[in-house]
């Protein structure tokens, strides 16, 4: 049986090994002179610490972009090329969550999972339409946490 990379999965996983699985699945997916340019920054981008890590945020979800707009080509060959792109989206989706923005501390995994799950019922077919996607999910997150404060105080 594979993986499917759906909560069940995720929280019976070594973090260790979805850390290996993720990075290896984005690095097949964003060549690496792309990631040398992504994280490749202007003086000005890092004059601050605060202007250094909005540019390595922004570096991170436009990698993650790429990598999920390029798994769809990656398995539209393969026997069950839905369901393999499916998996390896919410894998990459997994580390946009977990280590790209370290949105553990202000979202539960299970929150994630069904926000993933909503984005693979039309999910974009570019880096841009993913871009956009990632943006919104990022807001959402936000909109989800302040509420969640606001009922704990």
């Amino acid at each position: 049986m594979l993986r499917d990379y759906t909560f069940n999965c995720l929280v019976t996983m070594p973090r260790q090994e979805l850390e290996e699985f993720s990075v290896r699945m984005i690095s097949k997916m964003v060549p690496e002179d792309v990631m040398s340019e992504l994280f490749t920054f202007e003086h000005e981008e890092v004059d601050s610490e605060e202007r250094m890590m909005s540019a390595r945020l922004d570096a991170s979800l436009r990698m993650t972009a790429i990598a999920l707009s390029e798994i769809q080509q990656a398995f539209d060959e393969s026997e069950n090329a839905k369901q393999n792109s499916e998996r390896m989206t919410r894998l990459v989706l997994w580390h946009f969550y977990a280590i790209s923005f370290n949105l553990e501390q202000a979202i539960t995994l299970e929150t994630h999972c069904e926000q993933v799950e909503k984005l693979l019922v039309n999910p974009p077919a570019d880096a841009f339409g993913w871009v956009k996607i990632l943006t919104d999910l990022l807001h959402t997150y936000a909109s989800i946490n302040a509420k969640q404060n606001s009922q704990e105080s």
